[in-house]
């Protein structure tokens, strides 16, 4: 699997080890970055000399939710070329908060599993579509 760091925001410190350890019981090589709030993210993009693999995000966040992290990253030029795979894994959604999201150019939202088995088997799919996705700038 691809060895450019997964982002991971939100959930709590429990939720944010089990997708790390699924990541990583699925054979991910990349390394899962965690982050409690999106502030903390933007910080780590801004100083980020390479793009990330994917972005996985809890749509319900502390101090800035997930759809106001999502339009941050797309107001700014230089985090929007990067093209980075953004994409809600979050434990409740309704309709009206995916259609927003996917309206602000979201690649995908799941309702994260509730099973660890559930957990592995939706993270892989959700890995080797982008592991095949050819993004800008990348190298062909």
């Amino acid at each position: 699997m691809e060895n450019k760091p997964i982002l991971y925001v939100g959930g709590d410190e429990d939720d944010r080890h089990l997708v790390t350890e699924a990541l990583r019981d699925i054979g991910c090589a990349s390394q899962v970055v965690n982050f409690d709030h999106g502030y903390a993210l933007i910080d780590f993009l801004n100083n980020s000399r390479e793009r990330p693999f994917m972005i996985l995000c809890d749509f319900h966040l502390p101090r800035m939710t997930g759809m106001e992290l999502k339009e941050q990253i797309n107001s700014d030029a230089k985090l929007k070329k990067y093209s980075i795979p953004f994409i809600f894994l979050s434990e409740s959604v309704n309709l009206q908060d995916v259609e927003e999201a996917y309206m602000s150019l979201v690649q995908g939202f799941y309702v994260k599993e509730s099973t660890y088995e559930g957990l592995k088997d939706q993270l892989k799919a959700i890995c080797e579509y982008w592991e095949r996705a050819v993004l800008p700038g990348q190298q062909l």
